[in-house]
């Protein structure tokens, strides 16, 4: 059992990482309540640590892969009540505790972090890539609506889909980078539906651009399977909702504006259209 102050100073070590990193994660935004934004914290932190274990450059993928199996292992202890002495553990099995969590969530999360430190990143199908925003993105967005206390099915669903989509526009913000670093997460069937060889996408350019334009599409059709996810909650959380699927479909018009030619020039939201949108979620109603 962690004393009061010890979880204290684990929560303010979560929010260090969570601050120096931010990224997609929600942790910054204005829309998170005060009293939530330490779990949010505990959160990011553990997913922020875990995904640097399965990125470590110069580590070979039996290295990163026994530094994630310590992880999961940490992991299993929490699930049995079991004190982990770390302060990332510490925080989580506070927030874990207070709003009784599964751990089934963070585990997914690791099935993914495992699955990028293997090094073998071939989705022959769309099953195949749904598997993995399954664990990559999904847990995220079931983690998020349990603090703010919606655990039914329906709703896990509709934030599926979400999560899921927001992963592949990453990916096909990402293409040039995750390509350079010999990283794939486009299904092969699409690849060679669309003319584009699985082991040398930027071969072809314009074939490059319509597998773009397609996956960004898949991806849009899934953001509007989970829209309805944020007329359906209440408070801060609807608009933190609209805020996300808002930005997702100003994302998806500018990646169509440039013919899907990420591979040249990332698409992305500036500062001031963020603030725009953050004021559009308060007003208009998604679906």
């Amino acid at each position: 059992m962690s004393s009061r102050t010890e979880v204290q100073e684990a929560y303010a070590h979560c929010r260090q990482i969570a601050r120096n990193h931010y990224e997609n994660f929600p942790v910054g935004s204005v829309l998170i309540p005060g009293k939530l934004r330490p779990h949010f914290y505990a959160f990011y932190a553990f997913m922020r640590s875990a995904d640097d274990f399965a990125d470590l450059p110069h580590r070979s993928s039996d290295e990163r892969l026994t530094l994630l199996a310590a992880y999961r292992q940490k992991l299993n202890s929490l699930s049995v009540g079991a004190y982990v002495k770390d302060p990332v553990f510490i925080a989580l099995a506070d927030t874990i505790d207070k709003f009784n969590l599964s751990v089934s969530p963070f585990e997914r999360l690791l099935d993914a972090f495992e699955f990028d430190a293997r090094g073998q990143w071939v989705f022959e199908a769309m099953q195949d890539q749904r598997w993995y925003t399954s664990r990559s993105a999904e847990p995220v967005g079931e983690l998020v609506l349990a603090l703010f206390g919606y655990q039914d099915r329906q709703r896990i669903g509709w934030s599926n889909e979400i999560c899921s989509a927001l992963q592949i526009l990453n990916f096909v913000q990402d293409v040039k980078e995750d390509l350079a670093g010999g990283r794939c997460y486009f299904p092969r069937e699409d690849c060679w539906r669309l003319g584009v060889e699985p082991e040398n996408l930027s071969a072809k350019p314009d074939s490059l651009k319509k597998l773009m334009l397609y996956e960004t599409k898949r991806a849009e059709e899934m953001l509007n399977l989970g829209a309805p996810l944020a007329e359906s909650v209440k408070g801060r959380l609807k608009y933190e909702l609209r805020a996300v699927i808002l930005s997702a479909r100003a994302l998806i018009a500018k990646i169509v504006d440039i013919g899907g030619d990420t591979y040249n020039s990332r698409p992305t939201l500036t500062k001031r259209e963020h603030v725009m949108t953050l004021f559009r979620s308060l007003i208009t109603k998604v679906s």
